[in-house]
């Protein structure tokens, strides 16, 4: 598989530079390759929920490829870094690959929209591309994403054996229910394709396509669907318009601000097993980025590395994609990136895209030595046992995701089968945790359902304002924090 696309980092996303040939392209090796990759189009409605939604901001910035289905972000990226040669539509695009799925005798499992739009869609790829193989389609019952029935509809795609998977659950419900499932089906590539369904089967209608080209096609949806469209792109005016300006301003003062660079890495030599340190030097161009990263990766093997910031006036688009793949990479081996000393504008910059829920800042020497070795505590690791008061005490570990909740899902089994009889109180505790997601959150709910049978107390909290946000938009806060 060949290295990704560069990515930039627009309004707190990382948006991959690709047109549409070279989308088409990635797919089809994504599908040869046969490791199970997600991917979304991202509009400027995602941007926004992704502020005030934690984890849908985190799959984003996980998402094996994220392109640009939206004029304004392509606007925005010509003013903070290197510009996006092309908006890349989700609408456009799904044809395109349903073409190269023909090509190929790849086959297309369609997932979600309203009874009976899924084959209709189908249907009309077929027409268009006669000898297209259809997997499937199915329209599951409506439900949030943490009470659906994931086994039937797993079951069927695992039946199926789709190669291409397209989900029109709608934003960021399409999302949140991939990136539950995606490390462990087959299912070679999975896309959030929204309302590309109804277009396809006729529900809907899109933009003429001279609307299309001058990037109004929002404007004329919002004016053919008033009642449901209007405060949605009322919002995502305001809220572009307002960050736009946020970020002028402060790219606008950057060259005023600044730190002198301090040798901000002295006395650390007792951490050299566990980080490697290195100078933050600066980005031109995509393939320095891709080179400074892979060397950086390969260099640090499984070590966590604390980057020197202190001198950093301003990141671009560019240079936060590259601090966004480094962190990704390091993440992967069980370690950590660690952006030491940065400050200024730059540092205003990462704080106000709400970067600072992945990337990782500290701002003193001490705070670096205690984050390095904090990554080899418990309270990072997470812990389940019994205590000295019959409780059984399950903390959680610094992130609870799909990535790492088999191994949790066993343990607490394990636990909960030796212990249910004898404990009298559950306590879940999350004050060392920074981030849950859906598939989290659906395993804590079962937890505290079988907590509930077995007429046991049942206590849960200390979690961060992140972690209450996150559990607030999935609606089980109460479920769930209460004594």
């Amino acid at each position: 598989m060949n290295t990704s696309p560069p990515k930039f980092v627009l309004m707190g996303i990382p948006f991959h530079d690709v047109t549409f040939a070279e989308t088409v392209e990635w797919a089809k090796e994504r599908i040869r390759w046969g490791v199970p990759a997600y991917m979304a189009t991202a509009n400027l409605d995602f941007v926004m929920q992704a502020w005030r939604d934690p984890e849908l901001q985190r799959i984003l910035l996980e998402a094996s490829l994220v392109i640009a289905d939206g004029m304004p972000i392509v606007w925005m990226s010509k003013m903070f870094g290197p510009p996006l040669r092309e908006r890349v539509t989700g609408s456009d695009l799904v044809p395109m690959l349903a073409g190269m799925c023909r090509d190929e005798g790849f086959s297309i499992f369609y997932l979600g929209g309203a009874p009976g739009v899924a084959e209709k869609a189908a249907a009309e790829l077929t027409r268009r591309f006669p000898g297209l193989k259809t997997a499937g389609c199915y329209s599951p019952p409506l439900a949030d994403v943490v009470n659906m029935d994931h086994a039937a509809i797993l079951k069927r795609l695992e039946e199926a054996k789709p190669d291409l998977l397209l989900v029109a659950f709608g934003a960021p419900k399409q999302e949140k229910w991939a990136n539950m499932h995606v490390r462990q089906w087959k299912v070679p590539l999975a896309i959030g394709v929204g309302g590309t369904l109804d277009f396809l089967a006729g529900a809907q209608t899109r933009a003429p396509q001279f609307v299309q080209k001058i990037g109004f096609e929002w404007l004329w949806r919002m004016f053919t669907n008033p009642k449901r469209l209007f405060r949605r792109y009322a919002g995502n005016l305001s809220f572009f318009v307002g960050v736009s300006a946020r970020l002028l301003w402060l790219r606008a003062r950057f060259s005023k601000v600044g730190k002198r660079a301090e040798p901000f890495f002295q006395g650390l030599g007792s951490l050299s097993d566990a980080m490697l340190t290195a100078p933050w030097l600066g980005l031109l161009d995509a393939d320095a980025a891709r080179q400074w990263v892979h060397f950086l990766d390969t260099t640090a093997t499984s070590r966590s590395i604390a980057l020197n910031m202190t001198s950093v006036r301003w990141l671009s688009s560019l240079e936060l994609g590259a601090l966004l793949a480094l962190s990704q990479a390091r993440r992967r081996c069980g370690a950590r990136l660690l952006l030491a000393g940065l400050g200024g504008h730059a540092r205003r910059l990462v704080d106000t895209c709400r970067l600072d829920r992945y990337l990782e800042l500290v701002d003193t020497q001490e705070q670096l030595t205690q984050a390095v070795r904090g990554l080899q505590t418990p309270a990072h690791r997470g812990r389940l046992a019994r205590d000295e008061n019959n409780r059984l005490v399950f903390a959680l570990p610094q992130e609870l995701t799909a990535a790492n909740l088999p191994e949790w899902r066993s343990r607490w089994e394990l636990a909960w089968k030796n212990a249910r009889h004898e404990v009298r109180e559950v306590v879940v505790d999350g004050a060392a945790t920074r981030f849950l997601d859906s598939s989290a959150l659906g395993f804590l709910v079962g937890i505290k359902k079988a907590v509930d049978a077995q007429g046991l107390v049942w206590k849960c909290g200390a979690f961060g304002s992140a972690v209450q946000q996150i559990m607030k938009i999935a609606r089980v806060d109460k479920l769930l924090l209460a004594d």
